[in-house]
């Protein structure tokens, strides 16, 4: 079947409707069903709407506010010292992990009102894991696990 007897088809069917009704009685249908449909979508959009703001309300009140906390001065840590002397790019590059590690350290120390030294940093060995990165085998753990 082409368009044309498609569209013949259309206005056989359309016509005894035309004749009988009018093109007023179509054009009242149409407007009918687009405002049904219009309708329809707003009383959905303001149900999520509502069911959002309900949702909200609940979560909110199970919080406390929580009271901003005074924090001291935050003293440098000490760096261990380093038995090789920093000789390459490679080196100059531990350095700056272990000085990142030992923050990271004073930091939690400090929230917690204790003071923590850093005594050595060992590269973690892959001990028959995986060869992937632990930012690899996050991604492949977030895209594989079940539903």
């Amino acid at each position: 079947m082409d368009t044309a007897s498609l569209l013949f088809m259309a206005e056989q069917a359309v016509k005894p409707v035309m004749d009988d009704k009018g093109s007023s009685y179509v054009w009242a249908v149409v407007f009918t069903g687009l405002s049904v449909v219009f309708l329809g979508l707003i009383i959905l959009i303001l149900f999520v709407w509502l069911m959002g703001k309900v949702f909200t309300i609940g979560k909110n009140k199970n919080k406390q506010p929580v009271k901003p906390q005074e924090v001291a001065p935050v003293q440098a840590a000490k760096p261990a010292p380093s038995a090789k002397p920093a000789a390459s790019s490679a080196s100059a590059d531990e350095d700056e992990v272990i000085a990142v590690i030992s923050a990271a350290v004073a930091m939690m120390g400090q929230a917690e009102g204790k003071t923590y030294r850093l005594r050595s940093v060992k590269a973690a060995g892959t001990g028959g894991r995986s060869s992937r990165s632990a930012w690899a085998m996050a991604g492949l753990q977030n895209n594989t696990r079940p539903f």
